[in-house]
């Protein structure tokens, strides 16, 4: 395995965001550091530049839980981190910008694995897009859905 001085961890709340901060967490050791990303999705409608209305504020708050509840997971392993919550139309554009100003040498996304109709494993936008624009290296964890689950089976 690489080590890598730093980290970029696109977190959200689900259970592979955590397996992905263990990863990454593994990855950086005692001598690196992560950076923990959170990017609070905004619809199109409403203007960055404006105060966001309550309910943005709030899931701010539970993006900090968040990535307090990563930091905790990577304190166990020595490593530091920090986190970063971005207030953005759409992640991806966030994710990359983020691990070029922190100069990181990976960034580390959880995606759900999918199926084309051809049989393909499909990724999200977000994914997709941090993997076509990373100017670093990309390690996508993929949590299965039940239905690739099921396709898995079949094979």
């Amino acid at each position: 395995m690489t080590e890598h001085e730093r980290i970029v961890v696109a977190v959200a709340d689900s259970e592979a965001s955590q397996q992905a901060t263990g990863v990454a967490a593994q990855l950086v050791a005692e001598r690196g550091e992560l950076v923990f990303v959170h990017v609070i999705e905004v619809p199109l409608e409403f203007p960055l530049d404006r105060p966001p209305p309550e309910e943005e504020r709030q899931c701010k708050s539970a993006a900090h839980d968040l990535l307090g509840r990563c930091q905790a997971l990577v304190e166990r392993y020595g490593v530091s981190s920090k986190r970063v919550v971005e207030r953005r139309h759409i992640a991806g554009p966030a994710i990359v910008e983020a691990a070029e100003r922190h100069r990181a040498s990976l960034i580390v996304i959880a995606g759900r694995q999918r199926f084309s109709h051809s049989g393909r494993v499909r990724l999200g936008t977000t994914a997709t897009y941090v993997l076509k624009h990373a100017h670093c290296r990309v390690m996508v964890i993929s949590t299965q859905t039940e239905q690739a689950a099921a396709a898995l089976k079949v094979a």
